[in-house]
């Protein structure tokens, strides 16, 4: 009868999960439900969603964090600290088509500033609302460990939104599509 207690556990645990895939309705990372609100990101007339469990980082931890001048200008972080989402607005107009030479820039860059990073999967890819997406990922060293990370380039009217996500590496498989789902999901204004 025990065994049947864990089964019956384990099929309302499945039945819950499935409630809960999409933005709006919450998706688990792990064992916890992420929920989401619609936000504007001030100045860029963009909206996305983003998790409620996040908190923008403090300064002094995103100096820590981020040492460089070169700092993110947002950067939303999770209670823990170790997943964190970033976005900058470049003011860059670019042309159709262009957004994949420029993640092929962002790749370089990163790899002439550390010769043991690995660029993976490039994806050149479209928004919901269709703007022009390129993203790629490597792995990383942050000061808690070995990262997963994520760059996203966004083509806007205007400009492009630039954005990333990082986490410990093992967290990676609980949060990827989350992340896919919110960059995808960025609106501009029109």
């Amino acid at each position: 009868m025990e065994h049947f207690d864990e089964e019956l556990l384990e099929a309302k645990r499945k039945l819950e999960r499935q409630k809960h895939t999409t933005l709006e309705d919450g998706i688990y990372a792990g064992e916890e439900l992420i929920t989401f609100t619609q936000v504007t990101l001030s100045d860029l007339s963009i909206h996305l969603p983003l998790p409620d469990q996040f908190a923008v980082m403090p300064e002094d931890m995103k100096k820590t964090k981020y040492p460089s001048l070169e700092a993110p200008d947002l950067i939303l972080t999770s209670l823990c600290s170790t997943i964190n989402l970033s976005f900058n607005q470049l003011p860059v107009l670019l042309k159709e088509g262009e957004i994949a030479i420029m993640s092929g820039q962002f790749q370089n860059a990163l790899e002439n500033i550390n010769p043991s990073i690995i660029i993976k999967n490039q994806t050149d890819t479209k928004t919901e609302q269709g703007n022009e997406m390129s993203w790629f990922e490597y792995k990383g060293y942050q000061l808690d460990g070995q990262s997963y990370n994520r760059v996203y380039l966004i083509r806007l009217r205007k400009t492009v939104l630039h954005g990333t996500f990082s986490c410990k590496l093992k967290d990676k498989d609980f949060w990827i599509e989350i992340v896919d789902k919110i960059f995808m999901a960025v609106e501009e204004d029109i």
